[in-house]
């Protein structure tokens, strides 16, 4: 490599390293005050095809069919969400607000009952230490009702803080059902308006991008469709060996769970798994902790391979994007961060743009 290449390598590895610090602080930083705004262009730009067709078959203006159409998005959106929102606040806020009780009537006396079991073991094969592993289990069962007690409270005032926050939310929510009611309506003066601020390369560029994206978006609802299929039947089978009832419909509720990274498998299976034991079921508690394992293992080999072919990414780069997207956006990020990679990939392979060779 010559002087000048090095000197043009470097030159642009530091201006497009500026940008990408620039839109990443921009993102993460930015980020919320701009997700309104944000998801009601996601959601436009989404319906345009509908709202297109209920205007040509249907033959009325299209600001009514773009009106129409998203009063009948946010509409059927937001009875579901509401639907699955309160179903699982009543039943965590439930299951916690009983736990204390539960724990004084089902898990602290089989808790007794095995360490009274291991203390009668110990003493015989060494009858000195009765004394030392009397005070040891007085000790765990003591500390065991103390956590109990404490996680409960904590979720609690965790849900209630949550609860709290839902005015905020709902000004959000408000701010976004409104941007996307104006910006459906007048999607292609804004998208003019946008294009005479752009020459002829730009807006050959976001024409690119736009469909880049349809593709990529189809090719990642199709990759996740596939992996929420393998963990779908990973889990099915686990329970069904482990002679849980209704296998397939716990499996099913399990695997939709497993698409959020904050909750995952994990936020279901391991506390089953550890009631289970506590309750002296340890065929059915190690089996489910074993089953979150496989799970996890094949889940995150698979997922990068699978939605790397799939978008036409290596997995490494997938893998990369997905991490990074959601350090800094949360679930958005990690969905967006590699579409938005695949779009910039695709660009540099046409010509479009020249990031690398």
């Amino acid at each position: 490599m010559g002087l000048e290449n090095k000197k043009k390598f470097l030159t642009n590895f530091c201006y497009y390293g500026i940008l990408l610090t620039c839109a990443v602080l921009a993102l993460k930083f930015g980020w919320e005050y701009l997700t309104p705004f944000v998801i009601a262009f996601i959601v436009t730009f989404c319906l345009k095809p509908i709202v297109n067709a209920v205007n040509v078959h249907f033959k009325i203006k299209r600001n009514v069919a773009a009106i129409f159409c998203v009063s009948l998005f946010y509409i059927l959106t937001g009875a579901l969400i509401t639907f699955i929102g309160l179903q699982l606040i009543l039943f965590v806020r439930n299951m916690f607000f009983v736990l204390p009780d539960y724990y004084n009537q089902e898990i602290a006396p089989a808790v007794s009952d095995l360490l009274y079991r291991l203390q009668q073991f110990v003493v015989t094969v060494d009858p000195g230490i009765t004394a030392t592993v009397e005070d040891y289990v007085i000790s765990v069962m003591a500390n065991l009702g103390e956590w109990v007690s404490s996680f409960s409270m904590t979720m609690l005032a965790k849900i209630s803080s949550g609860i709290a926050s839902v005015p905020g939310l709902f000004i959000k929510t408000l701010i976004t059902i409104i941007a996307t009611f104006f910006m459906s309506v007048d999607y292609y003066d804004i998208t003019f308006f946008v294009a005479k601020q752009l020459n002829t390369r730009q807006i050959s560029l976001l024409y690119d991008a736009e469909n880049y994206a349809k593709t990529a978006l189809l090719q990642y609802i199709r990759s996740y469709a596939l992996i929420l299929s393998i963990t779908f039947a990973e889990i099915a089978l686990g329970l069904w060996i482990l002679g849980v009832k209704r296998p397939f419909i716990i499996a099913m509720l399990i695997a939709v769970f497993d698409i959020l990274p904050a909750v995952g498998t994990g936020g279901i299976i391991i506390p089953w798994g550890i009631i289970a034991i506590a309750l002296g079921d340890f065929f059915l508690g190690i089996g489910l902790l074993a089953l979150y394992l496989i799970v996890t293992v094949v889940r995150n080999t698979l997922e990068p391979k699978i939605v790397g072919e799939q978008v036409g990414l290596h997995p490494v780069a997938t893998l990369m994007a997905m991490f990074l997207g959601s350090k800094i956006m949360g679930i958005v990020g990690l969905f967006g961060f590699p579409i938005a990679l695949v779009i910039l990939t695709k660009l540099n392979d046409s010509g479009k743009i020249k990031l690398f060779n």
